[in-house]
């Protein structure tokens, strides 16, 4: 893990001072809530055409969750594509996409929820996944309090999400503690408040996410890079 955790800091401090973006990587985390508990694999990794993408997927008893983000990424912004979340509970299949289609400017929504809504242009609209990487960048870059733009996946709707810097804290993964920065995003309409741990030490890499809301709690927590 360790040869791991310093070859990923390694290319991070490279990229950051030729201005280029976050290195790809493979990791494996933890998420739990009330419900379930399962052990995935998250990776962002670049394709062809300048594509990236980051995804997150898991396997649990009687079930699985497959959670995808593709888009597009310069130095300085982040044009999303396609976000997808894909899940499996004994005989029950569930889906969610959302599709970002630039050609004739619109966003829709399929699966559990159908909609078809005007893109507005020249706007940095971002998914739940790809946020986190924007999320990354403006703590590195010293932000204290920044916002974010996503469609609510129920309606279609322009959200600006909040977020600002808590003092740090301390993080343990596996046997090393990391010095880590917090941010929390608050959204007061639905009861919820996110926080995010995010380890300086390995490139700005998120190592574990609370999630608090009236459903209960969830946590999404960093075991090993690989």
């Amino acid at each position: 893990m360790y040869k791991s955790m310093s070859a990923l800091l390694a290319l991070t401090i490279t990229l950051n001072v030729s201005g280029q973006m976050f290195p790809d990587y493979r990791a494996i985390y933890d998420f739990t809530n009330s419900d379930v508990s399962m052990e995935g694999v998250r990776e962002l990794k670049t394709l062809e055409d300048g594509k990236r993408s980051l995804s997150y997927n898991a396997k649990f008893p009687l079930g699985k969750i497959d959670i995808g983000s593709d888009f597009h990424e310069s130095e300085d912004f982040i044009s999303t594509n396609q976000y997808t979340v894909s899940a499996k509970w004994t005989i029950v299949r569930q889906e969610r996409v959302l599709r970002f289609d630039r050609e004739a400017k619109t966003i829709s929504a399929s699966g559990k929820f159908e909609w078809v809504k005007e893109l507005p242009e020249n706007l940095e609209l971002f998914d739940p996944l790809n946020a986190q990487i924007q999320i990354r960048k403006k703590v590195m870059q010293g932000a204290q309090t920044f916002s974010l733009l996503l469609p609510e996946i129920k309606t279609g709707e322009i959200e600006s999400n909040q977020y600002k810097l808590n003092p740090d804290a301390e993080c343990l993964v596996e046997e090393k503690v990391y010095q880590c920065k917090v941010v929390q995003r608050e959204r007061p309409q639905e009861n919820r408040t996110t926080t995010y741990f995010l380890s300086p030490e390995l490139g700005y890499l998120i190592v574990r996410i609370e999630d608090q809301d009236s459903k209960g709690d969830t946590l999404l927590e960093l075991k090993t890079v690989l």
